[in-house]
């Protein structure tokens, strides 16, 4: 074989090897099936206003200890597990304590999930068997539109509805708001180092009272003996309604501090349930 014919042969072979790696690159760019549907989508936005908002917040940046579900940080965490995956993790333990949506609304809220991360809908609906990467479909840009079913309305009267992310998005930073009830407190004393290590028997100045984490109080008024005797002296409302709450809040010299859902901070007067003041710092997405 002349030498001609050899370099001919060789870029022949070269040429066929470059194909079959572009093909193959372009199978693995290539964007993954829809997983779901629009209307899957639509009711999943009603399942979640009404169960998941209350913890994981209506535009779903999530709060205390719920975490994000649209956005860089969802993506990160579930990138590599698949749509069954974070449907039975949703079925199984959403909403907290109750775990009792059925599998189509937990199907329906992982689709809502999805699109709010950037996944697409389709004409195929999303199963419980279904198992598609959401790294393959999940881009964590919302999608700006949830499509409303065919049956709610005629569409001339229906008007596109944006997701609660896109809402969000739009918005900047923390929302500050800054002093909402003016007032001082009496006789304030600042708490020092020496406090938080020892601190006074009537004062509950951290979480759990001590570095310790003891969750005791050294008052001895209380007794097994006249416990029975207590009566109930006051009662505050919280903004529950604004998220989840399982507040710890502290006490120092009389005063009780209370930090409410959506970063309200509250002084009250621990003897009578009044409030002293109110700084409103609003929620952090």
């Amino acid at each position: 074989m002349s030498t001609s014919s050899r370099r001919r042969g060789r870029l022949v072979l070269f040429a066929a090897m470059s194909g079959l790696a572009g093909a193959m690159l372009a199978g693995q760019q290539a964007p993954a099936t829809p997983a779901f549907t629009a209307a899957q989508v639509a009711v999943g936005r009603g399942v979640y206003d009404q169960r998941c908002a209350g913890c994981h917040s209506p535009d779903m940046r999530g709060g205390n200890e719920a975490p994000q579900l649209a956005g860089a940080d969802f993506v990160a965490t579930w990138r590599g597990r698949t749509t069954r995956d974070l449907f039975e993790f949703i079925q199984a333990t959403m909403p907290l304590g109750a775990a009792d949506l059925s599998p189509e609304q937990a199907l329906s809220v992982t689709a809502f999930i999805l699109q709010a991360n950037g996944a697409t809908a389709g004409a195929q609906a999303l199963a419980p068997t279904t198992a598609q990467a959401i790294g393959t479909l999940a881009t964590g840009q919302p999608q700006g539109q949830v499509a409303a079913p065919a049956a709610q309305a005629p569409a001339a009267q229906a008007p596109a509805v944006q997701t609660p992310t896109a809402q969000a998005l739009a918005r900047p930073g923390p929302v500050a708001r800054g002093l909402t009830v003016a007032g001082e407190v009496k006789n304030y004393t600042p708490v020092t180092d020496d406090m938080l290590r020892n601190p006074p028997p009537g004062d509950w100045l951290m979480a759990r009272r001590n570095y310790q984490a003891w969750s005791y109080s050294p008052l001895t008024e209380v007794t097994s003996s006249n416990v029975k005797d207590l009566r109930l002296k006051w009662v505050w409302a919280m903004r529950e309604n604004v998220g989840a709450n399982q507040p710890m809040p502290i006490v120092h010299n009389g005063t009780l501090y209370l930090v409410n859902p959506g970063n309200t901070v509250q002084a009250l007067d621990a003897a009578t349930g009044d409030l002293i003041w109110e700084h409103e710092i609003g929620p952090f997405t």
